[in-house]
This record gives C-alpha cells, sequence and structure tokens, in this order.
C-alpha cells in the first residue's frame, strides 16, 4: 500500500523531493542531463523506516520550523542524510494538475517530504553568515545564479502542462551542495497554477516583503514574472553581498534596489560589488549580470525576461569568463 507515481521530475536545479503520505512511497523518475532523459530509482521507504530515520521526529533531531511545517535530519538506511519536512497545521493535497505524475492515495497520510541534504546550507548563509566560512568566490557566485535560473526556468516551463509559479523565491531557498551546485527548495506554490493569490502568511515578514514585486503589493497575486523580479533581488544579493532589506539602522532601514539602482543605472557596479570580492572579478561580467538583474527588476511584468531567457542571459561568455579571461564554467 501507498503511493506509487512514475514520474518526470526535475532537471539539476530543482529540490528533488519524496512525499511520505501512506505506508510507503516509491518511484521511477526520470532526470534530465544534457538533454538526455535518465531513469533513477528511488527506493521505497515506509513509514516505519521514516520514523526510524528520524528517531521518531525527535526534538535532537530539528533542525528547522516554518509556518507550516518542522525539518528533521533524517538518516537514510543507505548512509545517507535526508532533510525530512513534516507539515504541521496546513492541509496540503495535490493540485488537479500536477505534479506530472500518475499517483494512488491511501488512508494513511504522514504528510512528510523528504529532501536531499543541502550539506551546506542556504545561498543566505553563505552570503550573510560569515563565521570562518570563506566569502564566495566570482566563479562560485555564477555556477549558482546559472543553476537556480535553470530550476526556475524548468518549473516556469515544464513542471506541469500550465506552467507553475514558486511563489517564496530567496536567498534562503537556494540551498547548497559540493561543488557550489544550486537547487531552488520548494515554494507553498509549487506545481500550482499561474496568477495565484498572495497570502497574509508569507508576506508578514519584512525580509519576504522585500522579494516580492509591485504587483504582488498592488494586486495580491502572483504570475511567473513576480518570481522573474524575486530573482533579480538574488542577483543583486550575489553581486553585492547584501540583503535585500536591511534593518540593522531602525531609523534609517534600506531595500537594496532603492539603494543600488542608481549605481547600476550609470554603470558604477564597482560601486555596489560585493567588498568581500575585492579585485577578484571581472567589471565586464559583473556588468553583464548586473543588467541582467535590472532587467528582471522590472516594475512592468511584461517588461521582464523569462526564466529561460534568464539562464541563456546568464550562460553568456561574458560572464562565464573570470577577469584574465579565463573560463569559469
Amino acid at each position: 500500500m501507498g503511493w506509487t507515481t512514475k514520474a518526470r521530475v526535475p532537471m539539476p536545479g530543482v529540490l528533488v523531493q519524496q512525499r511520505i503520505l501512506g505506508c510507503c512511497w516509491h518511484a521511477t523518475s526520470a532526470l534530465s542531463r544534457g538533454g538526455r532523459m535518465v531513469v533513477v530509482d528511488v527506493p521505497e521507504l515506509t513509514v516505519r523506516e521514516v520514523n526510524e530515520a528520524t528517531a521518531r521526529f525527535s526534538g535532537a533531531r530539528l533542525i528547522g520550523e516554518g509556518e507550516h511545517a518542522r525539518v528533521y535530519r533524517a538518516s537514510l538506511r543507505t548512509g545517507k542524510a535526508a532533510a525530512a519536512k513534516r507539515l504541521v497545521g496546513y492541509h496540503w493535497s495535490w493540485p488537479q494538475r500536477g505534479p506530472p505524475a500518475r499517483v494512488h492515495r491511501v488512508a494513511a497520510d504522514l504528510r512528510v517530504l523528504l529532501y536531499e541534504f543541502a550539506d551546506m546550507g542556504t545561498l543566505h548563509d553563505a552570503l550573510h553568515l560569515h563565521g570562518d566560512r570563506p566569502a564566495l568566490s566570482w566563479a562560485q557566485r555564477v555556477r549558482v545564479a546559472l543553476d537556480a535560473a535553470r530550476g526556475l526556468a524548468y518549473l516556469h516551463g515544464f513542471a506541469t502542462a500550465a506552467g507553475a509559479v514558486h511563489g517564496e523565491v530567496r536567498s534562503s531557498k537556494v540551498l547548497l551542495f559540493p561543488g557550489f551546485r544550486a537547487k531552488v527548495a520548494d515554494g507553498h506554490n509549487m506545481f500550482h497554477q499561474p496568477d495565484l493569490e498572495l497570502g497574509y502568511a508569507q508576506v508578514r515578514h519584512a525580509s519576504a516583503m522585500a522579494y516580492l514585486s509591485p504587483e504582488c503589493f498592488s494586486t495580491g497575486r502572483m504570475m511567473p514574472k513576480s518570481d522573474v523580479f524575486s530573482f533579480g533581488l538574488v542577483l543583486l544579493e550575489l553581486l553585492t553581498g547584501a540583503k535585500p532589506f536591511d534593518d540593522t539602522d531602525r531609523e534609517d532601514c534600506c531595500y537594496l534596489w532603492s539603494w543600488a539602482a542608481p549605481f547600476l543605472a550609470e554603470g558604477r557596479v564597482e560601486e555596489c560589488i560585493d567588498p568581500k570580492l575585492g579585485d577578484q572579478y571581472p567589471r565586464a561580467g559583473a556588468l553583464e549580470l548586473a543588467t541582467i538583474a535590472v532587467q528582471c527588476l522590472q516594475k512592468d511584468p511584461t517588461s521582464r525576461p523569462s526564466m529561460d531567457t534568464v539562464a541563456r542571459l546568464i550562460n553568456c561568455d561574458i560572464i562565464m569568463r573570470d577577469q584574465h579571461g579565463r573560463r569559469l564554467l
């Protein structure tokens, strides 16, 4: 008994998840590699095994908590770590048009999502929690930007027949893995149809509000181009090392876009580049990435590029070379 699915699931850039909602979950999935679909078997997991992997969702395994879920570190029988996200106080169900899979439902409902464990934390951590970790290099920032852009492009164009809206694009949703490969973690709106109504719970924190597009504030609705706006702010974070909203000085709170816009409008990217980069970045590449960010941050949604276009623009020769002209990736 359980859920059984055969699905085409995300290409690199989208976090793969397993849903445990019955006695077991098993999938034969297809991952895209260089345009080819590669079949991958996802191991079957029983509810008992999930409970054992999380020590019955022990508080000692708790690694994160949000509005509707708690995240636990799970130790799988394969020896690998996973992140087990257990939904709490939130009704979750498959939307009518997605995901692109055939699903069989049973009565038991554990409401758990299993994810690959992000060994290196989030992009937000890497940029804003200094500690002993070295600053991200230009090559690492470009790698993260390209992976995340490709992940969102996948969601918008291929996740469902009608496309999808992530709805919560921000640096804390970009997870980092060895080699500084990045994957976009789930948002509340993934696999739902575009043009969604925005819930109050999603915007009540100033840090989250800073990523929202103008149309989200004026109409309360989201669309794929709203994700593009949010991604533009993630690009600015990568360029500047600054948070989209800085309330360190309570009397002079600052929004990143308002601060950076005058510099970028005049091509003065070196005046807002992350000082931790020093001179170890290509000015032409940084200016090109800033130009893409500005395009994403247009007030009119129709003036913003699609995420597919953004990914292609990032993967250009100017951005993909360091200050010495050497190819980065």
